[in-house]
């Protein structure tokens, strides 16, 4: 195994002097470079993020030099470890990811390796076209990943895989030999081939291995359409033209580098439908793929119980469960595409009465293209993240999931496979393409526990003879990876076999290309990323982590499926989307923290200052507890790292200002209001405040109002109509002593609802301290605000609040805080948003009322925690119009509590909100009123647009009857 040597630490300067892209060399790095999505963990050597290609060039030659083997890398989310090794890492995501070329007519696109799926299909929507294959990972899935793993996804059926798409590639291979490949007739084959250069070579000696082997390759490659194991000798044959970028499909990066690629496009469909098939056991939904085909199905995919179950636990992904009904043993999820309504509607009807007859199935929900098919596809698009995200030290892992079965063999197979399962005594979970035979079964397992690696190792040989039996293939879809190139020499057979590594020593003669995947493969059980010596630090955190079972296990949660990675939609991971850094994922972070708390990194653990670096940018959004198919809570273990930096090196003036704001704010309200905001807007204070405490002088401080909202209160709440039903109406610090403003329009409208206001002032909801780590003080200076809230709560009014960060200190971060079970429950179940509590009065019957926006109609922007915790439907909900009110695809604003206020994140924070929100605000509609409920959004929306957002209670009345 190649290691750092102090040679290839003074080579890598010369490189990093060579290239204009970045070159990582650092253990935190590496070490979020060392795993993808599978059981694997491997450290790199370096990692190259390439600007251009003479970069790739420059690496490869540096790599060649210095004989250093290579990995080319893009959204880092194989499932069977293509993507790790001790080479050269060449991340293309972050640069080359340039759509080059697009041919409306001829119906195909050149682009950069690094270009992200879905955004590709972004860009090609308004033409009517898009790239057809679609993983599962499609979000952040680069598509030169996806040319080397051959992905294909829930339309195969229709579309088949990615190979049937790769019209040229042009590479590199490692001894910097540059080819474009392309379909050629058999005479223009054999002009190439009869060049005295590298690339005639390849050509002529590819053809030998062809011609002598192509009996067996008939013979050997299983005959289903989802095969991607092994190299793709089987499109040789049968066929005249040749084209060499249908072998680099699926390769692996094992036999050359990409830096470009021509794919063909299909056209959009014209009209979609999706029936959810339900099913009380699961081998009847599995039994009845064979009568759904006949109906030509764009796509039929199952989701067993355990992935239905945790969808409708999700944060995110339950808000779109409606369709499930009952409590399935699993579901199918059958599409159908169309040129005309009717058809896509006919069909599925017909399908459903046949069921029906056989006695298949209990509901059978059918949507046209919609919202209710859009929440269909939501939920099996994360049910894969949903799976590995099971709570525990048992995780579905992906090993056995990838064997693509005869459609008439597969109930019998996944009959034979759970037995197997049984007889190691090890559950599983389910769920993919039941449609061409591919359903990923996945045993859960420890692999901290060697008698789980031993299982693991059992199950995959058991299984392996299984799929030979039945002529499937042993590669579905995720490739071979290092967890199933080991069996690709029994597989093939070993005269076929070496006829793969010919091919491998063909255009890879010194093993430089990804070593040890599809050919000469370690065994499956090594590099594993735990591993029976895999040993966690204790720690002692503050939060109790009930609903993770432990610190360390809420790190675990993550399995580097990526999600974090998505360049479009959603919130997650804002300061990724801007710095497109691995660094700044959720995975990347976590990857560190796991790393860090099992003493892989350096000496100081989850203590380090470099650790500190990596949390740095997280904006504690709260958008990965929701949009991470694990629920991953990086905000919450954010504060406890920090409190134990604290614990080893102290604070600094500006952690302690932010800690002290809520006091800061109480103190300056009132009659000291006006000399401070005075002072804070001077220019010579705010100079000052930069070089004392590093707030950038470009920001002005919030402003303090003259008469607190709780003043304001005392004069004249004692006004209200007494109606017999009372809220409480929590005094948050912004709006109690910055915007009281707020306060007295929410009074207004509960008052016009129906409802007497009592207030509840009792402190401040520890917010700040809270996301800055200073998790002891928040508790012990909490205690006091929720013993006072309990006395409401206990009285029967439910606490309302209007400030996002307030509600969700209160009733997501507190209840995990707090060491009374009995008092977190109260909390998560009384504390709530004020739109969430009228909308749901409203959906119970109990509010009588109708509202209308203010002004022209509404655009809404939502808080961070607001869309992780609570959604924004409610302030929808209530108007009941649509066209009067529309949000904003904003993700985060970049301001996050302090952190835009702190001069080195100043133009990060810019850049965050320029990504979408701040156009958008340009571009809005004339006459109507801009919403923002998070007080730290209006003051990122002033200073950088000018305009003037409004807390979602201060755009709204009510009708008058």
């Amino acid at each position: 195994m190649q290691t750092n040597s102090p040679a290839i630490a003074t080579s890598l300067s010369d490189l990093i002097e060579a290239l204009k892209g970045e070159v990582l060399t650092d253990s935190f790095s590496l070490g979020m470079y060392a795993t993808d999505a599978s059981i694997y963990q491997i450290f790199p050597l370096a990692v190259v993020l390439p600007k251009d290609e003479s970069d790739v060039k420059k690496a490869l030659e540096w790599a060649n030099s210095n004989q250093v083997t290579i990995l080319p890398r893009g959204g880092g989310t194989s499932l069977a470890g293509q993507t790790v090794g001790n080479s050269l890492v060449l991340d293309f995501s972050k640069y080359m990811d340039q759509t080059l070329e697009i041919n409306t007519e001829e119906r195909w696109v050149r682009v950069q390796p690094g270009k992200v799926r879905d955004v590709l299909n972004d860009e090609l929507a308004p033409l009517g076209l898009h790239f057809a294959v679609d993983p599962a990972t499609s979000s952040r899935a680069n598509v030169g990943g996806m040319v080397g793993n051959n992905s294909s996804g829930t339309k195969s059926i229709l579309y088949g895989k990615t190979v049937d798409h790769v019209l040229e590639a042009k590479v590199l291979l490692a001894d910097g030999t540059g080819m474009h490949l392309k379909n050629t007739d058999a005479e223009t084959y054999r002009q190439i081939a009869l060049k005295g250069s590298r690339e005639g070579e390849i050509y002529r000696r590819f053809k030998e291995i062809i011609d002598k082997n192509s009996a067996l390759i008939e013979q050997k490659f299983p005959k289903v359409m989802r095969r991607v194991g092994g190299y793709n000798l089987d499109e040789f044959i049968h066929t005249e033209d040749w084209n060499l970028a249908k072998l680099i499909t699926g390769s692996e990066g094992t036999l050359a580098t990409t830096l470009e690629l021509k794919l063909n496009l299909e056209p959009l469909p014209s009209f979609k439908s999706v029936c959810v098939l339900h099913f009380a056991e699961l081998l009847d939904a599995v039994g009845a793929v064979t009568s759904i085909l006949p109906y030509q199905p764009s796509a039929v995919e199952i989701l067993d119980k355990i992935v239905v179950d945790l969808s409708r636990e999700n944060l995110t992904t339950k808000r779109h469960c409606h369709f499930i009904q009952g409590d399935p043993a699993a579901i199918l999820i059958v599409e159908f595409y169309g040129e005309t309504l009717s058809d896509v509607m006919d069909r599925p009807t017909q399908m459903i009465k046949e069921l029906q007859e056989k006695g298949l199935g209990y509901a059978f929900p059918l949507f046209p293209q919609g919202p209710e098919y859009e929440d269909v596809w939501v939920v099996r698009k994360k049910g894969l993240g949903l799976m590995l995200g099971i709570k525990g030290k048992k995780k579905p892992l992906p090993f056995i999931e990838d064997a693509g079965i005869p459609t008439q063999h597969l109930r019998e197979y996944i009959d034979r496979t759970l037995q197997i399962c049984k007889k190691h005594q090890t559950e599983v979970a389910m769920y993919a393409h039941v449609s061409v035979g591919v359903i990923h079964v996945r045993p859960i397992l420890d692999l901290r526990d060697q008698a789980d690696i031993e299982r693991l190792e059992a199950i995959a040989e058991d299984t392996f003879q299984l799929v030979m039996e039945y002529g499937g293939s042993w590669s579905g879809e995720h490739g071979d990876g290092l967890v199933r190139s080991p069996f690709n020499e029994r597989f093939f057979g070993a005269e076929l076999y070496q006829a793969m590594i010919q091919v491998k020593r063909l255009f890879d003669p010194e093993n430089r290309m990804n070593p040890g995947k599809i050919v000469e493969a370690e065994p499956m059980s090594r590099n594993l990323r735990y591993g029976n010596r895999y040993q966690d630090q204790a720690v002692e955190p503050v939060f109790h982590y009930r609903s993770e079972q432990s610190f360390q296990e809420s790190v675990h949660m993550c399995t580097g499926v990526g999600e974090c990675r998505k360049l479009l939609g959603g919130t997650m991971c804002p300061s990724f989307k801007a710095t497109r850094d691995e660094e700044h994922t959720t995975r990347g972070r976590a990857n560190a923290l796991r790393m860090a708390m099992s003493g892989q990194l350096d000496e100081k653990g989850l203590r380090s200052e470099r650790l500190q670096e990596t949390l740095s940018l997280c904006l504690s959004c709260k958008a990965c507890k929701s949009e991470c198919p694990s629920n991953v809570d990086m905000a919450k273990m954010k504060s406890d790292v920090m409190q134990w930096y604290y614990d080893a090196n102290g604070a600094s003036l500006r952690d302690k200002m932010i800690r002290d704001a809520a006091g800061m704010a109480r103190r300056f309200s009132g009659k000291l209001a006006k000399p401070i905001n005075f002072l804070q807007s001077s220019r010579l204070f705010r100079k000052s405040l930069e070089k004392i405490a590093g707030f950038d002088s470009r920001r002005t401080l919030p402003a303090y109002a003259s008469e607190s909202f709780s003043n304001w209160f005392e004069k004249n709440g004692g006004k209200q109509k007494k109606t017999g039903k009372k809220v409480a109406l929590f005094a948050d610090t912004y709006l109690n002593y910055h915007e009281p403003s707020i306060g007295k329009a929410a009074v207004k409208l509960l008052n016009d609802c129906g409802y007497e206001v009592v207030l509840a002032n009792v402190g401040c909801c520890q917010r700040p301290k809270i996301s800055h780590g200073f998790l002891r003080d928040a508790k012990t200076e909490g205690k006091p605000t929720v013993e006072k809230l309990l006395a409401f709560i206990d009285q029967g009014l439910p606490v309302l609040v209007c400030e996002p960060s307030c509600a969700s200190a209160l009733n997501d971060d507190f209840p995990d805080l707090f060491d009374e079970k009995e008092v977190a429950d109260k909390l998560t179940k009384n504390v709530l948003m004020i739109d969430v509590f009228l909308a749901r009065e409203m959906e119970r019957g109990n509010l009588n009322v109708r509202f209308r926006s203010k002004g022209k109609g509404l655009q809404i922007h939502g808080h961070c925690h607001q869309k992780a915790l609570y959604g924004t439907q409610a302030m929808k909900k209530t108007l009941g119009e649509p066209a009067s009110c529309t949000e904003i695809p904003s993700g985060c604003c970049g301001m996050a509590g302090s952190f835009g206020y702190e001069k080195e994140h100043y133009a990060l924070s810019q850049k965050i909100g320029a990504e979408v929100l701040f156009p958008a605000i340009q571009n809005a509609p004339e006459g109507s009123e801009l919403v923002a409920s998070g007080f730290s959004c209006r003051h990122q929306i002033d200073h950088f647009t000018g305009k003037q957002a409004k807390h979602w209670v201060e755009c709204v009345e009510v009708i008058p009857e």
